[in-house]
């Protein structure tokens, strides 16, 4: 049975392309409803319970929004609103980007406030020698894929983040957060994790670096527990690491992947890198726990006549990581 998203406005012009644009993106978890009168929406949640309510800039009686409604998600006509509350989503922008933000707002509270528990739980990496704009956009939309099917986390390990997949928004130094309470070793180490997230419509993610050695810091044991930690709760059907680092704990991660990719731009220098990386685990002995596919990308200055943009190789890159979750599916 699908889940109902109600949008109410009395702006009914507006309410009703929000809607139209909705349906048309054929949603399958949800039925899209639409109200401009108060007194309709209170008739229907007396019988009918709503999953998403989304409010214009009409207000309602709080009798009203503690009945059935499990969620409420605020269109907000002040952009700085939308910035401050997970619950406000700006409202005079694209309906493409509207859509966007409800669909993250909705997988953020459910991860917060329903646990769900996994049988099995698959650790996937995206190790990259030489990091560069064509791997980091291969293993986000490698990520964005896969969270469409499967609850994925993604975690990009990066010495030098930057904003380049998609114009997602994190939050600041999340990630170099995470990793001091990380490494006092408490036992909610998890439980915290999700305050630390941000999402892309499905994907839950942790980003935000305030310096590269925040990574470097982090040790071989505290990887290792922190994995375990993830193996227990089972809250993630799905793990991805981006490893753009080349360290202990970064070889740890790679070593105890399901699944793990080798992510490369076909060029003289990074295949001498490859080969000179390939040394170096075999003489510290982990060469043979570390099965690797090869993914081989068009580097971001072979692209349509030296075409170096990062939006452009973003989008260039996405169909390979479309074809290596289409993989994971089967």
């Amino acid at each position: 049975m699908k889940k109902i998203l109600a949008l109410y406005d009395s702006d009914v012009h507006y309410v009703t392309k929000l809607m139209e644009y909705l349906k048309n993106m054929k949603w399958e978890d949800f039925d899209i409803l639409l109200f401009t009168r108060q007194e309709s929406l209170a008739d229907f949640i007396k019988y009918q319970p709503v999953e998403i309510l989304l409010i214009g800039s009409d207000s309602l009686p709080d009798e009203m929004l503690n009945k059935n409604i499990k969620y409420i998600i605020h269109l907000s006509e002040n952009q700085n609103d939308s910035q401050r509350q997970h619950r406000q989503i700006y409202k005079y922008r694209s309906a493409g980007e509207i859509a966007s933000d409800i669909i993250s707002c909705y997988t953020k509270l459910e991860d917060i406030n329903e646990s769900r528990y996994f049988e099995d739980i698959l650790f996937i990496s995206v190790f990259s020698p030489v990091a560069g704009a064509e791997k980091i956009s291969f293993a986000w939309s490698f990520a964005k894929e896969l969270s469409f099917r499967r609850k994925t986390l993604f975690i990009p390990m990066d010495l030098f983040p930057v904003n380049i997949t998609a114009k997602v928004e994190q939050s600041s130094y999340a990630m170099s957060e995470y990793l001091y309470y990380l490494k006092e070793n408490r036992p909610d180490i998890i439980s915290q994790l999700k305050t630390y997230l941000n999402y892309s419509e499905k994907l839950s993610y942790l980003s935000g670096v305030s310096h590269g050695f925040d990574l470097l810091s982090l040790s071989k044991e505290e990887t290792e527990r922190f994995i375990k930690k993830l193996k227990e709760h089972k809250d993630y059907e799905a793990v991805i690491f981006y490893l753009g680092l080349y360290t202990e704990a970064s070889m740890e991660i790679l070593r105890q992947s399901d699944k793990a990719y080798l992510a490369y731009c076909n060029l003289p220098y990074e295949e001498l890198v490859i080969k000179e990386w390939t040394r170096q685990i075999d003489l510290m002995g982990i060469a043979e726990e570390i099965n690797c596919q090869k993914i081989i990308l068009p580097a971001g200055g072979t692209l349509a006549g030296q075409n170096k943009d990062p939006e452009y190789i973003f989008n260039a890159v996405r169909p390979y990581g479309k074809e290596a979750a289409e993989q994971i599916y089967k």
